[in-house]
């Protein structure tokens, strides 16, 4: 089966200091080992650089842009992205 993964599940297994990062950490490895795909969407994408780059102090996690862009780049390997497409 497929599940469209919501931009709070990437956020939290990018901040390390959420003390929901292992159980997201091991709802990705449950479902995977069971075989079920991960997909995110060029939106998740979006909607992640907003609140990774945001200072924390206005509710962001405060990262710097390499260490955002590093991240996208593990969750594009780590999830299927699935680009949007026109409506035929």
């Amino acid at each position: 089966m497929n599940y469209l993964v919501d931009t709070n599940f990437l956020l939290r297994l990018a901040q390390n200091t959420s003390p929901f990062q292992q159980y997201t950490r091991n709802a990705y490895s449950s479902l995977r080992a069971q075989g079920e795909v991960l997909m995110i969407v060029p939106q998740n994408l979006v909607e992640f650089w907003a609140v990774a780059t945001r200072p924390i102090n206005v509710n962001g996690l405060g990262l710097s842009i390499e260490l955002a862009s590093q991240e996208l780049s593990q969750m594009k390997q780590l999830f299927r992205l699935q680009l949007d497409t026109e409506k035929s």
